[in-house]
């Protein structure tokens, strides 16, 4: 098993960043597939690691979106594969120069399949060890240490936490992460992007920050504020409606929604959060409760998301999950969905699991327009089956 990504093992779920010893780059990361690795070079303090899985599934046509990112017309077969290489090299004592990537297949809109390209992570840096780390690329942000707390499913994708609308993870990202007398904290800082998930919009820069810590052997605090300002340079109609749709909700028609956006292009976002936890994923029982509020410039209210997740898994390896997640606007219930899975690990590598996600009346199309909401795959039901072979 590799060196790099040893330090993995102690905590297999997405919120391994409070777990792990945060001098390693992979405080950053969300994936829980990365419980194995094979060390294919190891000499004079370099080494090279090989990761991750394998999947076939049964998926409804939403399902397929939230893996595929874009929409498919029908139920069917989705296989995908997963590729992940990390390095290390010691430059002198306490100080390491560190390099992870990782890959997801994706099926493009003419049906061609089996090539990598999706990046998901791809950064280098170094490791100072108690002086923390510095890494820089495309990662999760440091708000990611509270959003993640409820992360917990393999394939369905969390909604309720605004930090989602964006995507999962962020490009162009200055990231450190350091641990003293048992807090946490991270700090990420963006770059401008043309690149924020889904939505039409663009940022001049973004900033995350985030604390953590445990009290006794089982319960996690996090706290995090995370922070955008808004480029309309590019794609500014797109843009424009994206957020005249918004100022709808505050009462206005669309046309004067529309001539307030383009008059007053929303400049910032902040989200305020905080997470708590219980236990370890995949050991015995996990359970975490995320709340958070958001604020857009020019809305009139702010946004209200509460996110809970509870897990049990068996020495056997039967595992079972369940979630529900709210996010609300005044009186628009953006999203109201719950979710629910159960996977069997049949050996170390070996996975078999099923998911479903149940919209309760969400009505995120009154918030973000039709195309929109369908553009971001809101308020559907889910379901995916499937067998996963990790590495």
């Amino acid at each position: 098993m590799g060196k790099f990504m040893r330090s993995l093992l102690p905590c297999k779920n997405k919120l391994l960043s409070l777990a792990l010893p945060i001098t390693y780059a992979t405080v950053f990361l969300s994936s829980a597939s990365l419980t194995m690795a094979a060390t294919v070079y190891d000499h004079e303090g370099t080494s090279l690691d090989i990761f991750g899985n394998i999947r076939a599934m049964y998926v409804n046509e939403h399902a397929y979106q939230d893996i595929a990112k874009y929409d498919s017309k029908d139920n069917g077969i989705y296989a995908s594969a997963r590729l992940g290489i990390a390095a290390r090299s010691s430059i002198n004592h306490g100080l390491d120069a560190i390099a992870m990537a990782q890959w997801d297949t994706k099926a493009d809109e003419q049906g061609h399949y089996g090539y990598l390209g999706q990046t998901k992570y791809m950064f280098a840096g170094f490791d100072a060890y108690q002086y923390g780390t510095l890494i820089a690329g495309r990662g999760d942000n440091a708000y990611y240490s509270v959003a993640g707390a409820t992360d917990i499913f393999n394939i369905i994708d969390a909604q309720a936490s605004d930090y989602y609308i964006y995507g999962d993870q962020r490009p162009s990202q200055l990231m450190y992460s350091l641990r003293a007398l048992s807090w946490d904290l991270k700090l990420s800082y963006m770059l401008a992007t043309n690149e924020l998930g889904q939505t039409p919009l663009n940022a001049k820069r973004g900033m995350s920050a985030s604390i953590s810590t445990k009290f006794g052997d089982d319960i996690t605090f996090a706290y995090g504020i995370d922070y955008y300002k808004f480029n309309f340079d590019v794609n500014q109609s797109s843009a424009e409606q994206f957020f005249a749709h918004q100022f709808v909700a505050d009462g206005f028609s669309y046309t004067d929604a529309l001539m307030r956006s383009q008059n007053h292009h929303v400049g910032t976002k902040k989200e305020y959060g905080m997470a708590l936890s219980y236990g370890v994923l995949g050991s015995g029982l996990y359970a975490a409760l995320v709340l958070g509020t958001t604020d857009y410039d020019y809305l009139a209210h702010q946004l209200y998301t509460v996110d809970t997740a509870i897990n049990y898994t068996m020495d056997n390896g039967v595992s079972m999950s369940l979630g529900y997640g709210l996010k609300r606007y005044e009186d628009i219930n953006i999203v109201s969905q719950l979710t629910v899975g159960l996977s069997y690990q049949v050996n170390s590598v070996f996975k078999l699991f099923s998911e479903a996600q149940f919209n309760l009346d969400g009505e995120a199309d009154q918030f973000y327009g039709k195309t929109m909401c369908d553009l971001l795959n809101l308020n559907e039901n889910k379901i995916a089956l499937g067998a996963e072979i990790s590495f």
